[in-house]
């Protein structure tokens, strides 16, 4: 028990989340930040969009804790969803992809990152990049919205968002046939004791990328009536625990958070003085399900009503008519042909690294006690069980209801409840559970010892397993909630280093991609690839965020003929 004592002290030497509930605190600049960058800035509908961003931070926060999950959504100009994902923010830096819906509508859409705490300030402060999509399934058109487009071209030697670029790109021709190596030289000047925040490199069709930044239409920058946490630990879940019928907060109840699958977890905390309740959540992958329920005190009536983990403002952000050029439809043309190719070749380059699963042990480990009900003759109740048998656990009696109790040794034990678990979900009422038919139940395991969870405290755990995974029957909480929720997406490999095969079509619509390069203060950078089989015109853009927080791009042009 000796590893359980000590995640308790840790536990309780953390800093603990404060002040997610009230009023807007009254702010006048945003204390986090993000620049974002995408790979191009035209897609064909079902590919990835890739992205690179990153985090700063204003001088009034230089001494609290960094947000650690990037949201990044693509929207429609009047702020609809139509994809989105949670990244993991290490080093300031977050990457990722986005896929596109395969039927989409042709039209411009926009790429937007924040932070949960940057909810505070309101969309005003995202950043947005504009994106043209064209679907070849669809004849519809997106029509436009009464505004004009801001677009600005990269051109050979742009140096733009920067008075003085220290980037430099060179490469070791200028126009190559199909399928030669292409080598590609990148260098920072930084010997005038600058530095740069953070790089990402693309490679990518000229008529593909253009740069257009807009801001949405706000006539307040400050529009939440709800404080928005600093996510420093990971993902959260928030909400507020109600009563149904009068819609009245109900402060300082219980609410138990249960995850469901393969990486199960639980937790417990108490909500405040305005009935809110704040869930850090592990650095799981992927959609897990949730269930959310309040303790019996809170009464039959309560309800959870968990908040949107995305931003839900509306927006509008201008588009005009949607146009191509003669250039952008050529490589629009060529883009489309190169994803028809794929999608036939099933050709994945989307490459994504995901936090490894916990495995399926219990978030108590291993238990004290495990009680398994075929090794004993089958008794007619689970009552009969627990005080029938030498367990650590008994059934009590008092002013006509039962109750456990777990029996242990340490000081402290009886001063409070034990958690009871069923299949890992918290079950407030042992009524429910005492029920239950013992054939329904594989086995019972039991930790006879204090135990912290969260912010609440308990007198040991009896955790009860169903043969069949399926709660044993037990009718849940009206009051509790289902959830699936999204946790963290993969983080984006880089792509286009992978030497070409003879038999293997070029599909690469982007040639290259690298959300995080790092360049070494005394040599140039190398990097090497393959270009493609496709003729036209590309742009080699390095882009990245200078030490006093500016945006630096600069690109290179090179050509591909037959």
């Amino acid at each position: 028990m000796n590893n359980r004592i000590l995640q308790i002290l840790l536990l309780i030497m953390l800093p603990v989340s404060s002040g997610f509930s009230g009023r807007q605190m009254n702010i006048t600049s945003p204390g986090e930040s993000v620049i974002l960058f995408s790979d191009r800035n035209l897609y064909i509908a079902g590919e990835p969009i890739y992205f690179s961003a990153f985090l700063l931070r204003g001088e009034e926060m230089a001494d609290t804790l960094q947000s650690r999950v990037l949201y990044c959504e693509l929207i429609t100009p009047e702020g609809g969803r139509i994809s989105a994902g949670k990244f993991l923010v290490e080093d300031s830096h977050a990457s990722g992809s986005l896929t596109l819906p395969g039927d989409m509508m042709t039209g411009t859409y926009y790429l937007r990152a924040y932070t949960r705490f940057m909810r505070n300030y309101g969309p005003g402060y995202y950043p947005y990049i504009g994106i043209k999509i064209i679907s070849p399934q669809r004849n519809e058109v997106q029509e436009a919205n009464h505004g004009t487009e801001v677009k600005e071209s990269l051109t050979d030697g742009d140096n733009l968002y920067h008075s003085d670029n220290p980037l430099s790109i060179t490469t070791d021709k200028s126009c190559y046939a199909p399928r030669d190596s292409m080598h590609i030289f990148l260098e920072a000047d930084l010997t005038s004791g600058s530095s740069l925040r953070g790089l990402c490199l693309s490679v990518v069709p000229e008529a593909s990328v253009f740069y257009g930044f807009t801001r949405p239409q706000m006539s307040d920058l400050v529009i939440s009536d709800r404080y928005h946490n600093i996510e420093s630990r990971g993902i959260s879940v928030t909400g507020t625990l109600t009563e149904h019928t009068t819609g009245r907060s109900l402060p300082y109840k219980r609410v138990s958070l249960s995850i469901l699958g393969e990486e199960k977890d639980f937790m417990a905390m108490h909500t405040d003085s305005a009935g809110r309740f704040f869930f850090s959540l592990p650095d799981n992958s992927g959609a897990k399900d949730l269930f959310l329920c309040p303790e019996k005190a809170a009464g039959p009536d309560s309800k959870i009503l968990v908040d949107n983990d995305y931003c839900t403002v509306p927006v509008t952000l201008s588009t005009g008519k949607f146009e191509l050029s003669a250039e952008e439809r050529e490589a629009a043309f060529r883009m489309a042909l190169n994803e028809q190719l794929e999608a036939y070749f099933h050709i994945d380059t989307v490459q994504q690294v995901y936090s490894e699963p916990r495995g399926s042990r219990a978030f108590y480990g291993i238990p004290d006690d495990i009680l398994v009900l075929d090794d004993y003759i089958e008794l007619p109740t689970l009552e009969e069980y627990f005080n029938g048998l030498p367990t650590m656990v008994r059934v009590r009696r008092s002013k006509g209801e039962k109750y456990f109790k777990v029996i242990g040794t340490q000081a402290g034990l009886n001063n409070f409840d034990p958690l009871l678990l069923v299949d890992l979900v918290a079950v407030d009422d042992p009524a429910r559970v005492l029920a239950v038919s013992p054939s329904k139940i594989s086995r019972i395991e039991v930790i006879n010892q204090l135990y912290l969870k969260g912010d609440e405290t308990f007198g040991g755990i009896i955790s009860i397993i169903s043969r069949h995974g399926d709660f044993a029957g037990i009718d849940l909480p009206g009051s509790g909630i289902f959830l699936n929720y999204g946790f963290l997406a993969g983080e984006a490999l880089p792509i286009g280093q992978d030497p070409m095969t003879e038999d293997c079509p070029d599909t690469r619509n982007t040639l290259f991609w690298d959300p995080n390069l790092r360049l070494a203060d005394d040599k140039p950078a190398q990097v090497s690839l393959t270009v493609p089989d496709t003729p036209g015109r590309y742009l080699v853009i390095l882009a990245g965020v200078s030490s006093d927080g500016e945006r630096i791009i600069q690109s290179l042009p090179f050509e591909v003929r037959k």
